[in-house]
């Protein structure tokens, strides 16, 4: 199975660009930005596989992303980080790596599925 794309979006393009560094060191396939702009295209385009939406946005915004993503493209799999104490941009790469794991178990059990 080919890598997944992950996009991954959040509020400060900094700590994205730190977070898809440390992604891509694991091998994972991952676009990390904070363009709305470039977030309408890569949907649109189909260019993303899986998304993630970081804790570092407010809830009003991320509610609002949520809503943007899933105007665009509706089905596909879209997870929020975990907010709250405890939880950082460190514990968001945690999650974002679980995410593409988690997708591509589900992906696999789906190959393994007989026909008919």
């Amino acid at each position: 199975m080919a890598e997944p794309r992950l996009l991954l979006i959040g509020r400060r393009q900094s700590t994205l660009d730190v977070l898809a560094e440390e992604l891509r060191r694991v091998g994972r396939d991952v676009v990390a930005t904070n363009d709305r702009a470039l977030i309408g295209r890569i949907l649109a385009e189909w260019e993303a596989d899986l998304v993630v939406i970081g804790g570092g946005l407010d809830e009003p915004a991320r509610a609002e992303m949520r809503d943007y993503v899933l105007g665009i493209s509706p089905e596909i799999p879209l997870h929020l980080a975990p907010r709250g104490e405890g939880t950082s941009p460190a514990t968001a790469l945690s999650f974002a790596n679980e995410q593409v794991v988690l997708y591509k178990v589900r992906a696999a059990a789906g190959r393994d599925q007989p026909e008919g």
